[in-house]
């Protein structure tokens, strides 16, 4: 509605809100929405946004990109609840919040930045895109492809989960499995004219407007709380999660709806760190990792976008690592807590748990844990966090027992 261009995240070159896929025509740098901030604050206020009946990212459309309502592509996105947790011995944050993106059409965030992109998409005249995906980013690129209907093709890393890979195809995708997936996703956008609904950063081809609905993350947890909370921790892969709701809680202090902004934490695994290692450098250059390992797939990137950077440090965050075994021990306790993320979704409580052991997190202070997938997505990894067996035809006797005193038969 009030969106008026582009510009460059690096030097601040202006342009208009179009097909610009391949960064910055001066410095190469990703470019991000620019919004009329005088008019939004004239048309809208924090309370018209909290009374809106639509739960959708589009209960925030004064600060995305479409302009064209029409266009909108929507599977009912957004509103993920704010879950809290009990203040225990393994968890020693007396204000602890976890943003349950798992609730998503496709269960992870990924909906929020497709619904903004093939939204675009579809404003533009595109009528095919494509990306590229480890798994939860291409399924919700064919579910939102599927409901505009619009051609999908999904590249995809050989270690995605073979049910996210099914329902790609189901959803209409024409999925081509490839570990080196850059070369072909340029040729689709550059010599085909497909979309790339893929990130902010050109890695090669970027879109500018799916980092924009990453942003509404950050309005829900401020209408949740009544506020917004004093760190808001991400696991990042490019950073565009991390990005965009550091955007959106600068577009909310500039319009007067809130007097501080959150410090807002990165987290990545120490065996894919790119983001991590330039932090610890004080470099302004994300370095490219050969080969990354780790059990967290989906944040589990070689490079990212020096604009998360930028977010880290303008926001007085910090960027660390963390290793499997931490990330997997805070999988089994959100579990424990009736929540069932990936480990790449659970790295942001972990990360909430180092930062607090560091002292960045103080007491008393709030702190929201944004959990950007569903851990039943990924069985394959799911079967490596199992423990114990399941009991199979157990006699009565047996049963007898667990019914009148579980621990007699080793149930706690």
């Amino acid at each position: 509605m009030f969106a008026e261009g582009l510009r460059c995240v690096e030097c601040h070159l202006e342009t208009d809100l179009g097909g610009h896929f391949f960064g910055c025509r001066d410095c190469g740098g990703a470019l991000e929405t620019v919004y009329d901030e005088d008019r939004v604050a004239a048309a809208v206020s924090y309370g018209d946004w909290r009374d809106r009946t639509d739960r959708s990212i589009w209960r925030y459309k004064e600060l995305l990109p479409v302009r064209d309502e029409s266009a909108v592509i929507t599977l009912g996105e957004g509103g993920a609840p704010l879950v809290r947790l009990p203040q225990s011995a393994a968890n020693p944050l007396a204000d602890l919040w976890i943003q349950n993106e798992s609730v998503n059409p496709t269960y992870s965030f990924k909906d929020r930045f497709h619904s903004a992109a093939q939204s675009m998409a579809r404003q533009l005249g595109y009528d095919r895109v494509a990306c590229s995906t480890t798994g939860n980013h291409g399924m919700s690129a064919a579910a939102y492809a599927a409901r505009g209907g619009m051609q999908c093709a999904v590249l995809v890393d050989p270690r995605a989960p073979e049910v996210q890979r099914r329902w790609m195809r189901l959803f209409g995708a024409t999925v081509i499995v490839e570990m080196d997936r850059r070369p072909p996703l340029e040729s689709f956008v550059r010599d085909h004219g497909w979309y790339p609904s893929t990130y902010m950063t050109p890695n090669p081809v970027a879109t500018p407007y799916g980092m924009e609905g990453y942003k509404t993350m950050a309005y829900d947890a401020a209408l949740a709380l009544g506020r917004v909370p004093d760190h808001f921790i991400v696991p990042i892969a490019a950073g565009d999660g991390l990005y965009g709701p550091w955007k959106a809680f600068g577009e909310m202090a500039r319009l007067g709806w809130t007097d501080s902004i959150p410090k807002v934490h990165g987290v990545q695994p120490t065996g894919a760190n790119p983001i991590v290692r330039a932090f610890r450098e004080g470099s302004n250059t994300v370095p490219y990792i050969e080969d990354p390992q780790t059990i967290a797939l989906s944040i589990g990137d070689p490079t990212g976008g020096s604009m998360t950077l930028r977010a880290i440090r303008e926001s007085g965050g910090q960027a660390i690592d963390l290793t499997d075994p931490e990330m997997v021990a805070a999988t089994r306790y959100a579990a424990s807590a009736g929540l069932s993320p990936e480990p790449s979704s659970a790295a942001s409580l972990a990360g909430a748990w180092a930062l607090a052991r560091d002292g960045i997190i103080r007491e008393g202070e709030t702190v929201v844990c944004l959990f950007t997938g569903a851990g039943p997505k990924w069985p394959e990894t799911t079967e490596l966090l199992t423990e114990g067996d399941e009991i199979v035809s157990p006699d009565r006797a047996w049963l007898e027992r667990l019914a009148s005193d579980p621990e007699s038969v080793g149930v706690s």
